[in-house]
């Protein structure tokens, strides 16, 4: 069952204010936390007033009383253990639900967000905020924000017992607490840009990994093993030299609040045993004050602690909410329109777009495709035409004019609907590390079996997996290395024939694949065509023939259009490019 969350809005609040957003949703988990962990400070604060009790009436030789108190610590430390035990379920069950939340939160955002985010960051850096920063997250609302609650609750009731115990005594006690509180703080302040530098260390390593890994063989054929070793190498040098000086830092923190502490104690054990001497208080007094002491003194210390988890939450959850706070450049529009019964007229009016907008690649670009069309798109290299198949599914949206398909302004309508009127086949196929049934299905996860089948059929690759020892249930690697160039194109097919979209855009499906599977894969292609308004660039001429009508753009514009007997016979800028490009894929009698 999906769990509905609710998406966090932009805010300049601090990023820890943001989070605790997300733990206010936990109205019964929260509040049963923050009692377990205030009764778990209660139950510690009881111990050293029975053992000072005990040793006064060990002391007196009071035996009788010496039973009550046993059966006390017996209970007191059953009702302890089991108070610890909820608190540390609670605490880490309310962390392991925040982390759900945000996880899902920054997720559900990624899918929101527009092409133009995925060009500027890269995915090493959006996989560790979904992973590691999420995690960060969680480490300190399940450990540190916990203890740093029951700390300060038994720092409140120590003092106050101190102070009202042995004034005196209490303030020797006290009078060390700012040296500890000065170098927690202090190594927090020299802490936090390590932790700045190890995260864009760390999110550079993980793309570097990715980057092996989805490379691997460009990488081999290259010879450029070592070369990539050695950049990785470096990174993580990198990487383990900041580590250590963080390690550093810990190293000396510790050791100097231990040295503070061990001075305060000498001087309050000094002045107790003194008092003690004098009869001014019973050693079980003195006993049950210096446990008191430990007690304020290991809250402060864990001051450190916390605040170095504090500081690396912080690092992460900036992140995550620069991700949460990222707008999409695409938006539906309120009261967006379903596009229903789709003809497949497609109009771009006098369109102007530029991934920089200071940098216009469209440029007034104007034309009209009717209903159930095949046009091709052709231009020499950074023309404009895959920038036009990429605005007809609003993976970007025009600085100027506008687009309509069947008269309507795709602004005008839901995302969802316009997407699944609209299929591409492109030419790098990513295939999902799943079942090939799946994978047909990914766009229309309901399909029935015949449906898929009848898909792969009219996709020429039906007989190939039933072929397979697992005919549709085989597993295929991660992005379809199990399978060759021409299968891989031919399963991409066979998806947008099981969704019959209206509109069809063909993005270079078969620059990639050789002659023999270059045929195969035209069958698929016409197939695929029939009754459908057809978008198609490519540098193969048998994909070009499938087209009815050639749009020409040159430097953003539409410069001719026409057929291809028509634009030959014109010996203009398509004449020219066909020579170059295609003229030799000719077959001669």
């Amino acid at each position: 069952m999906r769990e509905v969350v609710s998406k966090m809005p932009s805010s300049n609040k601090h990023p820890f204010l943001r989070i605790l957003g997300y733990v206010k949703q936990e109205k019964t988990l929260l509040p049963l936390t923050l009692i377990m962990i205030i009764l778990g400070a209660l139950v510690n604060i009881v111990s050293p007033i029975i053992a000072g009790r005990v040793i006064d009436i060990t002391i007196v030789k009071a035996l009788s009383e010496l039973w009550f108190y046993a059966a006390a610590i017996m209970i007191l430390t059953l009702l302890a253990g089991g108070i610890s035990f909820l608190n540390e379920y609670l605490s880490e069950s309310l962390a392991q639900k925040i982390v759900y939340r945000i996880r899902i939160s920054i997720y559900r955002h990624l899918q929101d967000l527009s092409y133009s985010f995925y060009d500027r960051v890269d995915s090493g850096q959006i996989i560790t905020r979904v992973t590691r920063d999420t995690e960060n997250i969680g480490r300190l609302l399940g450990f540190a924000l916990p203890n740093i609650i029951g700390s300060v609750a038994i720092l409140i009731i120590v003092v106050a017992i101190l102070l009202t115990t042995n004034f005196s005594l209490a303030l020797i006690a006290l009078a060390i607490t700012p040296f500890i509180g000065i170098v927690s703080l202090s190594f927090n302040r020299f802490v936090r840009p390590l932790f700045e530098r190890i995260w864009m260390e760390t999110s550079g390593m993980s793309a570097m990994i990715q980057e092996t890994v989805s490379g691997f063989k460009v990488l081999k054929t290259l010879g450029a093993e070592e070369e990539m070793f050695k950049r990785f190498e470096a990174k993580n040098r990198e990487i383990y030299s900041i580590g250590m000086r963080s390690v550093f830092l810990s190293s000396l923190t510790w050791p100097s609040l231990g040295l503070i502490i061990g001075v305060g104690s000498a001087i309050v054990y000094w002045y107790g045993g003194f008092q003690a001497i004098r009869g001014e208080i019973s050693l079980g007094q003195l006993v049950t004050f210096t446990m008191y002491l430990g007690m304020l003194i290991w809250p402060i210390m864990s001051i450190g602690f916390v605040l170095s988890r504090y500081a690396e939450a912080m690092v992460s959850a900036r992140r995550i909410f620069e991700v949460l706070d990222t707008e999409p450049e695409v938006k539906e529009k309120p009261g967006a329109i379903e596009l229903k019964n789709v003809r497949g007229e497609v109009c771009f009016k006098d369109v102007v777009f530029g991934y920089d907008m200071d940098k216009p690649i469209l440029k007034g670009m104007s034309f009209t495709v009717k209903p159930g069309e095949k046009v091709a798109l052709v231009g020499a290299t950074g023309s404009g035409k895959s920038t036009v198949i990429k605005l007809i599914p609003r993976f970007y949206d025009p600085q100027e004019g506008c687009i309509l398909i069947d008269g309507v302004d795709i602004r005008d309508v839901k995302i969802s609907s316009l997407r699944r009127n609209i299929g591409i086949v492109h030419q790098d196929v990513f295939l999902f590390p799943t079942t090939i049934r799946e994978n047909i299905a990914y766009g229309k996860p309901n399909a029935t079996q015949e449906e898929i089948e009848r898909a792969a059929k009219a996709a020429r690759i039906h007989d190939f997996i039933t072929s397979l020892p697992k005919g549709y249930d085989t597993v295929i690697g991660e992005r379809g290395v199990t399978l060759s160039g021409g299968q891989r194109q031919r399963l991409a097919i066979a998806r947008a024939l099981l969704v019959n979209p209206a509109i069809l855009i063909l993005d270079d499906s078969t620059s990639s694949v050789d002659a023999e599977t270059e045929k195969e894969i035209y069958e698929s292609l016409r197939e695929l065509v029939k009754n459908k308004t057809v978008f198609i660039v490519t540098q193969r001429l048998s994909t070009l023939k499938l087209s009815e009508r050639i749009i020409v753009i040159e430097d953003g514009k539409v410069v001719e259009d026409g057929t291809h007997e028509e634009l030959m016979s014109r010996g203009g800028v398509y004449a020219k490019l066909y020579v170059s490009q295609y003229a030799f894929q000719e077959v001669k009698p």
